[in-house]
């Protein structure tokens, strides 16, 4: 008989606001530092925003556990989502930092254990 492992999530709420916080400053301090166009430069701060308020968020354990995590996965979305029309308009810079963004806002929450539960 065969055994599959299966990989549980590891990293507890605080921990991923700990790590979710860099992102957002990066995504706001990005635009100055890579040279985005207006449309990439808004996009990124606005993405930034929303990240920082969800780390400071993940910092006090929500209320709403599943509220935080469905706004986590549309960060994500959104994020890489934006990235096409930036990368259609010539803006591969925005395009590729958004989309590195979302996939690693994507891979954080993948690895989160929504709990409130130190178990």
């Amino acid at each position: 008989m065969v055994c599959a492992m299966t990989a549980r999530p590891t990293i507890s709420l605080p921990t991923h606001g700990a790590l979710e916080l860099p992102l957002g400053l990066l995504a706001m301090v990005a635009p100055l530092a890579l040279g985005f166009s207006l449309a990439g430069a808004v996009v990124s701060i606005l993405i930034g925003v929303c990240v920082v308020g969800l780390a400071l968020d993940a910092a006090q354990q929500p209320a709403q556990v599943s509220a935080h995590q469905a706004f986590d996965y549309g960060i994500a979305f959104a994020a890489v989502l934006a990235a096409i029309p930036l990368a259609l308009t010539g803006d591969a810079a925005a395009a590729l930092f958004l989309g590195a963004v979302g996939v690693a806002q994507g891979a954080l929450d993948a690895a989160t254990r929504w709990s409130t539960r130190a178990a």
